[in-house]
Order: C-alpha cells, then structure tokens, then sequence
C-alpha cells in the first residue's frame, strides 16, 4: 500500500496482497467494529462511537461498497478487453 499526500487529498495505491479484515474493538458501543486494511501501511475505518450516527455510517459504508463494485467492474472489463473504454468516451 502506498499513500500519498497532496493538493486532491490522500491517494491510496492498493497492492493485490493487501487483506481486509473487520476486527472488533471490543463489545460496547463505545468500542465498535472497525474495517482495516493491511499491507506495508495498516489503514483503519473507524466508526463513530455515538450509535445514534450508526445510521448514516451504515448509508456511507453501503455507498462506498457499491463504489468498490463499480471500481471492480470498470477494473475487470478493462482488462478483459484492453484499449476499450467503458463506454462513456472514445479510446
């Protein structure tokens, strides 16, 4: 895994043997569940301790599994037919 800094933010360059793991902090609401991502850099998605914001971080976390998914596939028909685009532009 590589981060990097600079004026867009942080840019994570995923590395194919990276694992993803959801680990338990602990049993109280106070000590949620957290999604971690492990390589040469340990990046953890906290969530927020007040249960009443649990709601919209599940929104967001569904919002961010269906963005993977459309990562995933846009990654999966490039490669199975280079030099195409997705359709939304010419070569």
């Amino acid at each position: 895994m590589v981060l990097r800094v600079d004026g867009f933010g942080v840019t994570w360059t995923v590395e194919p043997q990276e694992s993803v793991t959801v680990e338990e902090t602990g049993p109280h609401p106070a000590s949620p569940p957290m999604l971690v991502v492990t390589g040469a850099t340990v990046v953890s998605l906290a969530v927020p301790e007040d249960l009443e914001q649990w709601p919209a971080c599940v929104a967001f976390l569904l919002r961010l599994r269906d963005g993977v998914d459309d990562l995933a596939a846009l990654l999966a028909a490039r490669v199975a037919a280079p030099g195409r685009r997705d359709g939304h532009g010419e070569g």
